[in-house]
Parts: C-alpha cells; sequence; structure tokens
C-alpha cells in the first residue's frame, strides 16, 4: 500500500515537472538586451507627450520671441513631431512581440462514459501547446526580436528626424512673416516717395514746365505698388497661420517678429567636412542603416524556417493510473519552395533598401552642396551691397541734397535717389531670407543641435 502511494506520488511529480516544462516551453518571450535601454530612452524623451493635449502646460511666448523660443515650443507641442514619437513606442512593443511564442498551454479534456456514467479511470486530462501554432525553437523568435529592435531604432531616428524638420519648417515660417513685415514698411516708404513725386509732378503741370503723361505715369506705378501692399498685407495673415499650425497654436494667435529682419551669421565651412558630417549624422540615413540591419535579421529568420518546429502534449487520466505523454516534429524541407521563396525576398529588400540609401545619400549631398553655393552667393551679394551699394547711394543722395541747395539739380532728385536705396534694400531682405532658408535646411540636413 505504501509502495503503491509512492509510486503514485512520484508519478505525480513528473507528471507536474512536465507540464511545467510544456508551459515554459511555450509562455517564452526572447528579447535582445538592447531592448530596456532604448524603452527608457523614448520614454525619457516622450515626457511632454504623455498628457493629453488639453491637459499639457502651455508654453507661452514673449512678445517678440526669439527662434530659440520657437523652436523649444514646436518641438513640445507640434502634432507631427508627437506622431512621429508614438510611432517609435509603437514599434519598441513590436520588439516583445515577434520575441514571444506563437504558441500557448491549451488543456483539454476527454470524459469516459460507462453505461451513460463518466468514469475517473476514463477520463483523461491533456495539456498541450495550441494546436495552430507549433513550438519554435528560441533562435526563431529572438531573430524576430532582433529584427524589431533594428526597426524601433529606425523609428528613433525618424523622430528624430522629424525634430529637424519641425525646427526648419517653423524657422522658415518665422523668417517669412519677418520678411514680409518689414517688406510691408519699406513698400509703404515707396508709396509715400511716390506721393512726393506726384506732388512735384502736378506742380510741374500747373506751371507747363511737365507734361501731364508725367503724372499719369507716377500714377500707374501708385498703383501697381497699392496692389502689392495689398497682396502682401493679405499674405500676412497666412504667414502668421502657418507659424502657429507649425507651434500648435491657434492660428489667429498674435506672433511679433523683429524689425529689422534678423542678421544671419556668416559660415565659412569646408564643404567636404560637411559633407561626410552630413552622411554620419543625418537621421534619415541613420534610419535606413537600420533598416538594412533589420533585413539581414529577415533573412536569417527565413533561413530559420528549415529548422523543425514541434508540438508537445502530456495527458493523464483522473485515476492518476493511465498517462500518455506525446509530442510531434514538423518536415519543412517539404515545403523547400515558399522557405527558399521568402529567403529570395528578404535578400530582394535587403538589396532595395541599400538602392534606397544610396539614393538618399546622393539626394542628401546634392541638396547640401545646393545650399552650401547659394548661401556662398548669397552672402557674397549681401556684402556687396552693405559694403559697396548702399554707402554709394547715401553719398549720392548727401550730394543730391547739396546740388538742390544750390540750384544745381532738379527737387525731386533727393527722392528719386532715397526710391533708389529702398528698392536696393528691398533686394537685400530678399537675398537675406533666401539665406536664411538654406541655413535652416542646411542645419537640418547636417542634424546641427537643436
Amino acid at each position: 500500500m505504501i509502495s503503491e502511494t509512492l509510486d503514485r506520488t512520484a508519478t505525480c511529480g513528473r507528471l507536474a515537472a512536465a507540464a511545467l516544462a510544456l508551459i515554459a516551453a511555450t509562455a517564452c518571450t526572447f528579447t535582445p538586451r538592447a531592448e530596456s535601454g532604448l524603452r527608457r530612452q523614448a520614454e525619457a524623451a516622450g515626457r511632454p507627450f504623455v498628457a493629453s493635449p488639453l491637459r499639457r502646460p502651455l508654453h507661452p511666448l514673449p512678445p517678440v520671441p526669439t527662434p530659440r523660443q520657437l523652436v523649444s515650443r514646436a518641438l513640445a507641442e507640434n502634432p507631427e513631431v508627437e506622431a512621429a514619437y508614438w510611432q517609435w513606442r509603437a514599434a519598441i512593443e513590436e520588439i516583445p512581440q515577434q520575441g514571444t511564442e506563437p504558441t500557448v498551454p491549451m488543456l483539454g479534456a476527454t470524459i469516459g462514459l460507462q453505461n451513460a456514467v463518466p468514469s475517473a479511470a476514463g477520463t483523461m486530462l491533456q495539456l498541450a501547446n495550441m494546436s495552430s501554432a507549433p513550438i519554435e525553437w528560441p533562435i526563431k523568435p529572438l531573430t524576430q526580436a532582433r529584427a524589431a529592435l533594428q526597426r524601433a531604432y529606425a523609428a528613433g531616428w525618424n523622430y528624430r528626424r522629424a525634430q529637424f524638420t519641425v525646427r526648419r519648417d517653423v524657422l522658415d515660417a518665422w523668417y517669412e512673416l519677418a520678411a514680409d513685415t518689414e517688406m510691408l514698411g519699406l513698400l509703404r516708404r515707396d508709396e509715400r516717395l511716390l506721393g512726393e513725386l506726384d506732388a512735384f509732378a502736378q506742380a510741374r503741370i500747373e506751371t507747363g514746365t511737365a507734361r501731364a503723361t508725367a503724372a499719369l505715369s507716377i500714377e500707374d506705378e501708385r498703383t501697381a505698388l497699392h496692389a502689392r501692399i495689398v497682396s502682401l498685407t493679405a499674405r500676412l495673415s497666412a504667414d502668421r497661420a502657418n507659424l502657429n499650425r507649425i507651434l500648435g497654436r491657434p492660428i489667429r494667435r498674435a506672433v511679433g517678429v523683429p524689425i529689422p529682419f534678423p542678421r544671419q551669421p556668416v559660415r565659412r565651412v569646408d564643404m567636404d567636412r560637411v559633407l561626410g558630417q552630413a552622411v554620419q549624422r543625418n537621421p534619415e540615413l541613420a534610419a535606413l542603416r537600420r533598416e538594412i540591419r533589420a533585413d539581414r535579421f529577415d533573412i536569417e529568420r527565413a533561413r530559420l524556417d528549415y529548422l523543425p518546429d514541434f508540438t508537445l502534449s502530456i495527458g493523464s487520466s483522473l485515476d492518476g493510473l493511465t498517462q500518455s505523454p506525446g509530442g510531434g516534429i514538423m518536415f519543412p524541407i517539404l515545403a523547400y519552395q515558399g522557405i527558399d521563396a521568402a529567403i529570395r525576398q528578404s535578400r530582394d529588400r535587403l538589396r532595395e533598401a541599400r538602392a534606397q540609401l544610396r539614393n538618399r545619400r546622393l539626394g542628401i549631398q546634392a541638396s547640401l552642396v545646393a545650399d552650401l553655393v547659394l548661401i556662398d552667393g548669397d552672402t557674397r551679394q549681401i556684402d556687396l551691397y552693405e559694403d559697396a551699394l548702399l554707402p554709394r547711394l547715401r553719398q549720392m543722395a548727401a550730394f543730391a541734397h547739396a546740388d538742390v541747395t544750390q540750384n544745381q539739380a532738379g527737387i525731386d532728385t533727393p527722392v528719386q535717389i532715397e526710391r533708389l536705396r529702398i528698392h536696393a534694400l528691398e533686394t537685400l531682405l530678399d537675398l537675406r531670407l533666401d539665406l536664411a532658408r538654406h541655413t535652416a535646411d542646411l542645419d537640418a540636413i547636417t542634424a546641427a543641435a537643436l
């Protein structure tokens, strides 16, 4: 009796051990070591986005914000940056999903009846893995998790890219608003000067020293200038709405800009060095390099499909007298055509990703060269206007005033020269705006510090 009890106890212990082993084999998640560090990094970066947009603390701006304040506000409030962040977080959550065994334990029962009465000897309890999915060797889900980790890194770089893109966009919008505001002031000054010229022309017509066509010509010019003022005044509202959209603010909120247009620091850079920095630091290229690493893991995972999967089961009658451990093994070699096709497909995707990386590298380098060349050209033209043309116009204005006092020039000569100076200032403003835009684009490409 004691021996029978000991045998039954040992049998129950072996069954329990086998059941635990089965559960462990089917309920495992394999994740790379770097996953936890990447998750902590993402959680730290996403603190501004944790709360609901309606409950987040506001980032007030001063009446005339600086570019740094605008960029800081945009990085915390811009919806595109937030969307890229949550895409990064979603990619991180893909890692444990890919690293988890595709099957789970399944408990089944078969009830034995004797004369329509259930019997303990005939009733079997069975523990097995889910019938629709076999148990995979750990290297398979681990390889899938490694590929997902690389794609999570790529999503992190895409989030970084969104930050640089938004910084460039907010600076472009702010520069546009500042330039249009200053340009409106220059056009109104030109309009007042045209009014003075019109008064001079009317006086000459009355004295018979000028024809009426002179006044008509000035009036036509005033009409065209007034149309520019009306168009630019309307555009200011669109500029303000665009800037507020990027900042994540109500689009009609007022935004002050500095007058005159902010000057850009002079940049003298080594083109080869900047090209090398862009290739190493550009977030889009970094994301593509991570995608290539993920594609390599995909190839490895496709090859692992030749490794046979298996199934396990263990059953016992209710009275413990009957046990039925079991198992099965797959024969993937019979599906060699599909497995080989999956391997070739993964290789093709790797080649596609490499081609995309080369294409984007060349495109980024071309954009970078264009920005550097245009920055150099704008800088040279700005220096020419500031160092030569504007001082010459000021000198001409001084001479013209002296000539007028000595009756050696017409009374409208100083006004004509002042108009030339305003036109030069308009061209100079366009050059500064173009320089600021290309500088912002250069910083986005080279991933300059935010």
